[in-house]
This record gives C-alpha cells, structure tokens and sequence, in this order.
C-alpha cells in the first residue's frame, strides 16, 4: 500500500514509547497509513547479539538523560520503569495484536500501555496480572477480553510472525520502522523514513 509506514515496536522499549507519540504526531500531518507491528524484543536482541544500552555503563547513563529530552520534545511525561528490562511483554503485545481489526481501539490500547509503562506513578508490570488488571480497570478495558486476546492462538501466532519477519528484515532492536523494504532504527529517523513516503508516492 502507498504511503505505508510499518511500525514495529515493544512496550519494554521507552524509545518505542517515544516513537508512539512521534506516530500520532506524524500522522496527523500527512496522509499515512501506519501497520503496527508489535514483537517481542528480547527475541530479536538475542538473535542479532544486541545488548540493552543499560548493560553498559555509559550508555545507560547516556539513555536516561536522552530520554528525558526525547519525552519532553513530544510533550511526554517520564518515570523510569522500575521493573525494567527484566519483564515479559508478552501477553499485552499479543492482546495488541488481536485488536488489529480495530484500529481505533488498537490505538487507545497502544497508548495506554505506554503511559501506565513509562509515564504513571504505579508502574505497570507486564507479565503480573494485578498490575495489567489495575490498567485495564483505569483505562476502561476488560482484562478477561485482553487475557482473551493474548491466549488467542492467532495473535501468538501473529507476535511470533512480526518478530520472526523483523528479523529476517534486518530489526536489531525497537523501535524499527520500515517503508517498503527500506529500514529506519530509532524515532529520531523518522523524518528519512518521511522522505522515503514521499519519494514511493
């Protein structure tokens, strides 16, 4: 499709969160179609060697200042997630998934797993089922129809294929967005992928 952007992205990543905002704001700008690819990025750091900034040092340092500016430029708040990296976003990314045919609904869940992950004072939890309870009763959703989705075996099905294809497309870590065949790493690479829109219309 003309003028689509595939977004692939990970709850863990506080640069996906970033990049979630980058979207919208992209979005309302142009004419857009935006695919949202949730993957599990654990999956993809293992299969190309990759390492969380925060296992070294100075990049992780570095990581905590960039994201404060990075949240502040796209009109974010920003807590630090106690929990992170050592969580299993398994289960809201397959819940994503199974909202697919709903886009709007898709979106509104989408945002608010970012805010209650990066931006609430009671940090979400992923993979603790109180924790994505106390999200879901805050933000109007039914956690019954979300544990729903995220046991549906399509939508394991469909996680585990938009990793496997960030994979074999070159992805190394999330946020990664790709206009046809052509990849862009990180949110700040989202004005060449832009261009690239721009060149394929």
């Amino acid at each position: 499709m003309a003028n689509s952007l595939e977004f692939y992205f990970d709850y863990i990543s506080p640069f996906s969160y970033v990049a979630n905002a980058a979207v919208a704001q992209l979005a309302e700008r142009i004419d857009v179609y935006v695919e949202f690819k949730p993957m599990f990025l654990g999956a993809v750091m293992q299969s190309t060697g990759n390492r969380p900034p925060g296992m070294v040092p100075a990049k992780g340092a570095y990581m905590m200042k960039d994201l404060l500016r990075c949240t502040s430029r796209y009109g974010l708040d920003f807590r630090m997630n106690p929990y992170f990296p050592m969580v299993n976003t398994r289960v809201l990314l397959r819940a994503t998934c199974g909202l697919a045919n709903n886009p709007a609904e898709q979106r509104r869940f989408m945002d608010s797993v970012f805010r209650h992950m990066w931006a609430t004072e009671t940090a979400l939890k992923p993979d603790d089922e109180s924790s994505v309870k106390v999200m879901c009763e805050a933000e109007g959703f039914e956690y019954s129809q979300v544990l729903a989705f995220a046991e549906d075996p399509a939508n394991r099905e469909a996680m585990q294929s938009n990793t496997d294809s960030a994979i074999a497309r070159g992805a190394f870590g999330a946020p990664t967005f790709f206009v046809g065949d052509e990849m862009f790493f990180g949110h700040d690479r989202l004005d060449y992928a832009v261009e690239a829109l721009k060149a394929q219309a």
